[in-house]
């Protein structure tokens, strides 16, 4: 049987896990949808540029950081007399 998904009223299956046009699952369903990850086959060298690419997308927040504690630590110093 077919009903009207509420998100954005494309015909789905009432026994669909999720909209296929939105993404949206049905409001009244308590069910989950599982996720099994069977092999994970990766090559060492796609594996060692993942972690370059980390590593180097979090150095803008180790300077995001450095830099507010900088100005926190400066803004309290005198208010506390240390």
């Amino acid at each position: 049987m077919l009903i009207e998904c509420y998100e954005c009223k494309a015909k789905i299956s009432d026994s669909a896990a999720s909209c296929p046009q939105c993404g949206a699952l049905p409001p009244d369903s308590g069910k989950s949808l599982n996720v099994t990850v069977s092999d994970l086959d990766m090559k060492f060298s796609t594996i060692f540029w993942f972690l370059i690419k980390a590593a180097v997308a979090a150095v803008p927040a180790v300077v995001v950081l450095y830099t507010a504690s900088t100005v926190i630590g400066g803004v309290l110093s005198p208010l506390l007399h240390l």
